[in-house]
């Protein structure tokens, strides 16, 4: 009893020096829930797609105005952005790209601005059907994704915003869909999981400076599939779990050249990480450390650390000490990881680890037994917001501010100074990193043209590049600093005179 009351206190007191998360607001009015998804910062707002009630689900944005309904880009009941959990859209330059259909074609490449009605980027399948694009992701200007034509199944595609045109980059599977999944910008490449008939689903990669399309691994030799999934870039390194039937479901490290297994907690072939087909993130990372949701033989979902300075694997906490604990939905937030997790007790809600002492909840949305299922979870300033369900609203927005976090990306730990501004010549830029990161600077004009782009391995101290302005017309440019995932880390104006 001395035990349970401790741990109570500790976490009353830990949950007392976070805001108490709260509503956004309650879109769909009552409680059959908006189910907001794709939540991704863009700018000053928070955009995603949500269903009131009425209009389906549309393009929602919240900013300093509030949280409203952006556009109806399909005006009939019907929704235009299909639900598909775990997935975002994709930033670049002064657009956000999404799929959506407007009633007319079919789901498609949209691009948003901010302020004027979203446009359609790309039609990949002309007609109704749609090209069924899921998963956008932005890298080195351009903006990659999965599509159909009618003609090739799925495969990955690129749409070049300098040509505003788009092109198919695989024909992986030649007698049908390749079935693209777990889009991901590594190190100046595309890695994702493909199918084919005589390798299965397996690790591949796209690299743009030579137009290659590879295999990274068999991990499941043979026409059987490994199924990777659990993409998670951390330092130089792209974790993801795999499948063999020898080893079942672990965890997996990418260094760019070769695809290594990291674990088996559980011997044998029984699963230590259970897979998540909605893409829902089970890997995360503190101070050098890799975190994920792990299984024992009885029990699944406890947190793990893998650290790959021994390679040595530990259970770190068992939020559920007796049943499945379920962790999922992991984020990393500067020091810290928040996840969704169930103790036994009170259901599903959400936690916090900061790599020292024990994870401690920070809410409990749905008050009882009851889960909230914190989901989606997106960090944007100082804010963290999720996808949960209470009683009284169903399942909508919340928001739990970290007066912690900073205002910039918090998975960027430098500065950048861009020097003179105003410039009457080239401009200098210096980013400073406490680490060596993995950065794509951007230059574009007001009209989103790019300017100057370079995606590099930027070291630790002092980095110095030129932002080629000397030869520009006058005016305002935007100069961005984005991740390997394409997330917005800090951007800024640069004045040419």
């Amino acid at each position: 009893m001395k035990r349970s009351l401790l741990s109570i206190t500790l976490c009353a007191g830990l949950m007392s020096a976070y805001a108490q998360t709260s509503l956004v607001k309650d879109m769909n009015p009552g409680n059959a829930g908006s189910f907001p998804f794709r939540m991704t910062a863009f700018g000053n707002k928070l955009v995603f797609a949500a269903n009131d009630g009425t209009n389906g689900y549309e393009l929602w944005a919240r900013d300093t105005s509030g949280t409203n309904l952006a556009f109806n880009i399909n005006p009939a009941a019907a929704s235009s952005i299909n639900y598909s959990a775990n997935r975002g859209m994709a930033v670049l330059g002064k657009y956000v790209y999404f799929p959506a259909a407007n009633g007319s074609s079919g789901t498609e490449l949209y691009r948003w601005d901010g302020t004027n009605p979203p446009m359609l980027a790309a039609e990949i399948w002309a007609g109704t059907n749609g090209s069924g694009i899921d998963e956008v992701v932005s890298m080195n200007g351009k903006i990659y994704f999965d599509a159909n034509d009618g003609s090739f199944g799925e495969e990955l595609w690129v749409y070049d915003t300098t040509t505003n045109t788009a092109s198919r980059i695989t024909d992986i599977y030649t007698l049908g869909s390749s079935s693209i999944q777990n889009i991901t910008a590594y190190r100046g490449k595309i890695v994702f999981a493909a199918f084919n008939n005589t390798s299965g689903t397996e690790l591949w990669s796209y690299d743009p400076a030579t137009n290659n399309t590879v295999m990274v691994s068999d991990i499941e030799i043979g026409a059987s599939s490994s199924s990777p999934n659990n993409f998670k870039v951390a330092d130089t390194t792209l974790y993801f779990t795999a499948y063999t039937n020898t080893n079942g479901r672990e965890l997996y490290g990418y260094n760019g050249t070769t695809a290594t297994r990291l674990t088996d907690v559980v011997s044998g072939f029984s699963n230590s990480i259970s897979n998540t087909v909605s893409g829902a993130a089970m890997i995360g990372n503190i101070g050098g450390k890799i975190y994920f949701s792990g299984n024992e033989a009885s029990t699944s979902g406890h947190l793990y650390k893998y650290d790959p300075s021994n390679g040595l694997t530990t259970l770190v906490y068992k939020v559920n000490p007796t049943g499945n604990s379920n962790i999922t939905n992991i984020l990393t937030v500067k020091n810290k990881i928040y996840f969704s997790a169930d103790n036994g007790t009170v259901g599903n809600e959400l936690w916090m680890y900061n790599g020292t002492g024990v994870p401690v909840m920070i809410a409990d949305i749905y008050k009882g037994a009851i889960s909230g299922s914190p989901s989606d979870i997106t960090q944007m300033g100082k804010n963290v917001y999720f996808r949960a369900a209470d009683s009284a609203n169903g399942t909508e927005l919340f928001m739990l501010m970290d007066s912690t976090l900073s205002i910039k990306n918090v998975s960027f730990t430098g500065n950048v100074t861009v020097y003179p501004n105003p410039a009457t010549a080239d401009a200098q830029m210096e980013i400073s990193l406490e680490s060596s990161q993995y950065l794509h600077v951007t230059l574009t004009d007001m009209a989103g043209r790019i300017i100057y782009n370079n995606a590099a391995n930027y070291q630790a101290g002092k980095n110095n590049l030129i932002l080629p302005v000397a030869n520009k017309a006058s005016g305002m440019y935007i100069y961005t600093v984005r991740d390997d995932n394409g997330q917005l880390l800090t951007s800024g104006r640069l004045s040419k005179q």
